[in-house]
């Protein structure tokens, strides 16, 4: 791995003037560049975080790399001191146990930063990572389903009985010694399979996929190969750094979710919830007075359509409108709906925000600017006749919410809510930095 040098350069007065930590200059190891409290960095492993950090979408630094790191052990470190143990420990919607997670992000990270290394090592073995085990052929579907079946259908978890049968059922043997390589595991049991999985994976073992759990035991070889083989070329201190930093990163993540800030993407954040309903009128009142743009809506469109049978001829007709055949020309030629021998053909008239009963036209017309043609829409019934609609918006009139609707109250207490959880972090992160002492080597700053 290529050395940092001319980047800890600025680290120093990245932190002194961004964190106003006690910074000390008291490490000698030439290998080590910054420690803090139990956490250990070599310029390897801040390298290692940087390419990981960094994307072409969002590129940072190396210095932003290392603020980050020393961030997130400072926030980890006060989630620990503050949060319940259940809290802390929360397993996210997906369903994937925390260990697993950190163990696969920590496999992930030493597979992309070692990834020649490890592909030379598997080239090497005479058939590849199959070198590695043997799968039980015992496990036939029928064994599974017998094993593994679950009895009701709402049912995702295994039951106490299939777990301890699971837990006694050898899926594969190891043999990493092939690969000059040692680890603590000999056998990989049904359950070790099992309980990585999330509830997709689960339920596929429950439906006795034979080829899934061979698929899966190959890939907690390839994990196991991966962790063994950096078990002996990267230095333990290292190691360890890498599993601290992820393991702080995840703790981070539960402490922004206690104050409002991170929600699970299948999930609302309750603190979030809490803060918004605590939230003035009279902040609501002036959010709302200084904010407009936000509460534009659509208040009616005027609107003409062409109804077809087919998504085929409801593309040829788009191709035909934008090559310039004229809307009403395009009714008459092609639309199926009654309306196209009206005296203004194919008209849908105001379509009105008010409206009490909207159809799905509504929707459409109201997504278009004036004067454009929309892209074909499905109609969305699943039995009955199936039809392609095309809108064109003749005019279309814009207002504001006003102030009495229920979204005004829910958007602007929360934005309000959010902006104040944010001010409230970001002065713990400020206290954070500052009671924080880091230890830097004065060389590998040169």
């Amino acid at each position: 791995m290529k050395k940092i040098i001319v980047i800890f350069c600025s680290i120093f007065f990245f932190y002194s003037h961004l964190t106003q930590a006690n910074v000390l200059y008291d490490i000698k190891d030439p290998k080590l560049a910054a420690t803090m409290d139990n956490l250990i960095l070599s310029a390897d492993t801040v390298e290692m975080f940087w390419h990981a950090y960094n994307h072409p979408s969002r590129p940072i630094t190396p210095p932003q790399a290392m603020q980050r790191i020393i961030d997130d052990a400072l926030l980890a470190q006060h989630a620990r001191q503050t949060l319940p143990s259940h809290i802390l420990n929360t397993t996210n919607s997906v369903g994937f146990a925390n260990d697993v997670m950190l163990e696969d992000r920590a496999t992930a990270l030493i597979r992309k930063t070692y990834q020649k290394a490890l592909v030379e090592k598997i080239q090497s073995l005479p058939k590849g990572l199959e070198s590695l085990f043997s799968f039980n052929h015992d496990i036939t579907t029928e064994k599974l389903a017998e094993l593994m079946t679950l009895k009701a259908a709402l049912m995702i978890n295994a039951n106490p009985k299939q777990e301890a049968a699971a837990k006694r059922t050898v899926v594969a043997t190891l043999n990493l010694s092939a690969a000059d390589l040692t680890s603590d595991i000999k056998e990989l049991t049904l359950w070790d399979i099992y309980h990585r999985q999330n509830v997709q994976g689960r339920l596929a073992i429950h439906n006795a996929d034979l080829n899934y759990l061979k698929s899966q035991v190959k890939q907690r070889i390839g994990s196991l190969m991966v962790l063994a083989w950096a078990e002996k070329n990267i230095s333990a201190q290292d190691f360890a750094a890498i599993q601290q930093i992820l393991l702080n990163e995840q703790h981070k993540t539960r402490l922004l979710e206690s104050m409002g800030l991170h929600a699970d993407v299948h999930d609302d954040n309750p603190a979030l919830r809490e803060k918004a309903k605590s939230i003035s009128e009279e902040k609501i009142k002036q959010y709302y007075q200084d904010n407009q743009d936000e509460f534009e809506v659509v208040e009616r469109v005027k609107a003409r359509h062409i109804r077809v049978a087919s998504q085929a001829l409801a593309d040829q007709v788009v191709a035909e409108l934008k090559a310039g055949l004229d809307f009403s020309a395009a009714i008459k030629k092609y639309s199926i709906a009654e309306d196209k021998n009206d005296s203004v053909p194919g008209s849908l008239g105001w379509l009105q925000r008010s409206d009490k009963k909207r159809s799905w036209l509504h929707a459409v017309a109201f997504m278009q600017q004036a004067g454009t043609v929309s892209a074909p829409f499905r109609s969305p019934q699943n039995q009955g006749e199936i039809v392609y609609e095309i809108i064109f918006a003749d005019e279309r009139i814009d207002g504001h919410l006003s102030y009495s609707d229920p979204t005004v109250h829910y958007e602007a207490s929360r934005d309000i809510a959010l902006k104040e959880l944010r001010e409230e972090f970001i002065a713990l992160q400020s206290q954070l930095r500052a009671n924080a002492t880091i230890h830097l080597n004065k060389a590998a700053l040169r």
